[in-house]
């Protein structure tokens, strides 16, 4: 399964990619919205793993311009934000899950197995 993590903080970025790797999953990371929207539209990935609040173009704003362009695939968003602040924008972009940082890693892999189809 193929992930593409967008993250600004390189440090969170990087433990991402430590534990999702560790885990089997073949993970890509980019640090802003603008280069995950062209590695969306270019590379099958299996998942979107995206930060909200990133360079060039933010995370909801990224989540439905994919949407508009058909993508169908899951993408979770994280956030640092306060919990009640992004929850409209969220289900606006029709994200499949969202996560409040820090986050408990294990809950991440268990939303991942839940929704993303294990390919075959």
């Amino acid at each position: 399964m193929k992930i593409l993590v967008v993250e600004d903080n390189l440090d969170f970025a990087e433990a991402l990619f430590e534990c999702l790797t560790f885990e089997g999953y073949v993970v890509d990371v980019v640090t802003n919205g603008e280069l995950a929207w062209e590695r969306a539209i270019g590379t099958d990935y299996n998942l979107i793993l995206s930060d909200i609040e990133l360079p060039q173009l933010d995370g909801i704003s990224l989540c439905k311009k994919l949407r508009w362009y058909g993508y169908r695939l899951p993408i979770f968003l994280m956030t640092g934000l306060a919990p009640d602040l992004p929850t409209i924008s969220t289900n606006e972009a029709k994200a499949n899950a969202y996560f409040f940082k820090p986050f408990n890693f294990q809950e991440l892999l268990e939303q991942i197995r839940s929704t993303v189809p294990v390919p075959r």
